[in-house]
Formats: structure tokens, C-alpha cells, sequence
């Protein structure tokens, strides 16, 4: 069915957050996190395509899985998608999906009682981009899941969707987290938990060996992590610098950690 000017009045409402937190629903733009929302179960309650837009095959085998499955198609013009698209280009396709997030007691019930756990925590973390990038790192690294402080950039945001590259589809990602009291309910479940910061009292990470249960936690951009974290955590980790540069990107600097942990 063609996209009528009412319907597109009523998707755009969906690029505004308080919108996507009020009817719990949020799009996904373009053909690699709609079959990555399609992989992990997600219900397709609309999907938008531009069906004069150059597809290559494997993008219209996507396209035919996602028809079969939305519970509503329109056929929109490439101005339409334009319009719903918070890129520069849109890739012709984008689909309204449940909101992912969930809230850190559900994460903590998904969590082993015993045994290997492995977190990472964001503390007001406001890049969209570097948020969705740790994302995509902890799915790669197996992380058990993130945790979102407050003060982080919105999970659903288009930005940190499409840079988590459907990461936030396959682990729990708990949004809205006052963090030191998630800090202090991880140790009572014998998680450790320690910060990333360039401080005289942290330990390199040439010289730390993780605990088999343990998180970390990253920092602000600018202000690194918050002081009431940092003094309820059990340590402070830095990552040795052998150039000139001042500091990482929050994002770069994560996967560093999560590599040594995991190899």
C-alpha cells in the first residue's frame, strides 16, 4: 500500500524519543539490523521500503522475509524515506520494531548465579556513537550484557542503533541505571567491579588478570567516571599508553579492555 501523507505524519512521530518511550516502539533503518532484528525474533509492526530503489539479491531475500513477517507494508517514494531517515542517505528501508531495553533487575535475573560473568557498565556515556560502538563490541567479545547509566545516549537512538550493528538485538542491554547502586548490588552477588580511569591508584592492564566474575566500568568522554562510582568500585584499571597521545575514544579504549579480557 502506497504511504499516504498521514501515515508519514504518524512514523515521523517515531524519530522523537519521547515518542518511541511512550508507544515502546522504534525504527531500524537499513538491511543489516533489519535482518539482524529479524535473526533475533523481533515483531515487525511496519515496515517502510522504497520499491524503485536499487537492491542487491541478498538485500531483496531480506526484504522478502521482512514483508511476510510485518504487520504492516507501505511503499514510500525515496523523499518519503527521506523524511523518516535520520541519515544523511536512507538505504530505502526501515521497519518499526519493540524497544529493546530492559531495565537491571530483568539483566541481573538473566545473569549466572555462579561461574563466569562478564559486564560492562557506561557512566553518562552521551555519544551516540560510542555508546552503540561498545555495544557491538561487548556482542563480539560475549560480554553477558551492558548496563546504561543514567545520562548515557538513548539505546534506540538511531545513532547508537545502527553503530551497535544490531548488537543491542543480542545481548541485554539495561537502560537507566542509577549505577552505583548497580555497582553495589553486582558485589553482593560477588561481581567485582572495577573502573577505567588514568589515575596514580590504578593498576595497568599489562598487569591485572580478571576475576571470573567482574565489570567494568567506562567513563564520560570528557569527565571519565563519575567520583561516587569510582569510590564504591574495587579497583581502577588504566590502559598503558606507549605514544604521544593524551587519551582514547571511550569506544576504542573499551574494546581495548574487553580484548585482554577475553584473549
Amino acid at each position: 500500500m502506497a504511504l499516504s501523507k498521514t501515515k508519514l505524519t504518524g512514523l515521523r512521530k517515531f524519530l522523537l524519543k519521547k515518542t518511541r518511550e511512550a508507544e515502546g516502539r522504534f525504527f531500524v533503518e537499513g538491511w543489516h539490523l533489519l535482518d539482524e532484528a529479524m535473526k533475533a525474533g523481533c515483531r515487525l509492526h511496519a515496515v517502510v521500503y522504497d520499491p524503485a530503489a536499487r537492491r542487491e539479491s541478498a538485500e531483496e531475500g531480506i526484504l522478502t522475509a521482512a514483508l511476510a513477517k510485518a504487520g504492516e507494508v507501505w511503499e514510500g517514494t525515496a523523499s518519503q524515506l527521506a523524511q523518516l531517515s535520520d541519515t544523511k542517505a536512507s538505504q530505502g528501508v526501515l521497519a518499526l520494531v519493540d524497544r529493546v531495553g530492559c531495565g537491571f533487575g530483568d539483566l541481573l535475573e538473566r545473569l549466572p548465579a555462579s561461574g563466569p560473568t562478564r559486564l560492562v557498565l557506561l557512566d553518562e556515556l552521551g555519544d551516540p556513537g560510542n555508546c552503540g560502538a561498545i555495544v557491538r563490541s561487548c556482542d563480539w567479545f560475549g560480554m553477558d550484557g551492558v548496563v546504561l547509566g543514567r545520562g548515557c545516549a538513548e539505546l534506540e537512538n538511531g545513532k547508537t542503533a545502527r553503530s551497535s550493528m544490531g548488537g543491542l538485538f543480542h545481548l541485554p542491554v539495561a537502560v537507566g541505571v542509577e549505577l552505583v547502586e548497580a555497582v553495589q548490588a553486582l558485589q553482593a552477588r560477588g561481581i567485582q567491579v572495577f573502573t577505567t580511569e588514568l589515575d596514580e591508584a590504578a593498576v595497568s592492564l599489562s598487569d591485572f588478570d580478571f576475576p571470573e566474575r567482574c565489570a567494568i566500568v567506562v567513563g564520560n568522554e570528557a569527565r571519565g567516571v563519575s567520583p561516587a562510582v569510582s569510590a564504591v568500585a574495587d579497583g581502577k584499571l588504566f590502559a598503558p599508553r606507549f605514544g604521544r597521545g593524551e587519551s582514547l575514544n571511550a569506544a576504542a579504549a573499551a574494546s581495548v579492555f574487553l580484548a585482554k579480557w577475553r584473549v
